[in-house]
């Protein structure tokens, strides 16, 4: 998928859904993941049932089920990745390891340092 964004220079966002984390957050649909080209950018979508009459009203038009049936079907599955599944998965984990923890690295010396703050006061 490609995003679009003016906020960000008219720079074109290259979107992988097959290594982002779906999940479901109470009565709504989240989705969790991040974007590294051309840019690093963390993002999240939340989805409620509000939005499923207008996405199920996009999908059943008579293009969208022809495209979606060819795209099941019909299409070369290596035509737009440069990596295999498998590869392309491995890689993203280890991406996502990474940053997480890179996060928790900067997060423990704050962490550390309202401890010792405390034991002084």
């Amino acid at each position: 998928m490609k995003l679009k964004s003016r906020g960000l220079g008219r720079k074109e966002l290259v979107m992988d859904f097959r290594e982002y984390t779906v999940a479901r957050d109470g009565p709504e649909l989240l989705i969790l993941g991040t974007i590294h080209e051309p840019v690093h950018w963390d993002f999240s979508i939340r989805l409620c049932e509000d939005d499923l009459p207008g996405i199920t009203r996009v999908l059943l038009r008579r293009r969208m089920l022809g495209w979606l049936l060819r795209a099941v079907f019909r299409r070369d599955r290596h035509a737009h990745w440069s990596q295999d599944r498998a590869a392309h998965l491995a890689e993203a984990s280890a991406r996502r390891l990474a940053a997480d923890a890179k996060r928790s690295a900067s997060a423990q010396p704050a962490t550390e340092g309202m401890r010792n703050q405390g034991a002084r006061g």
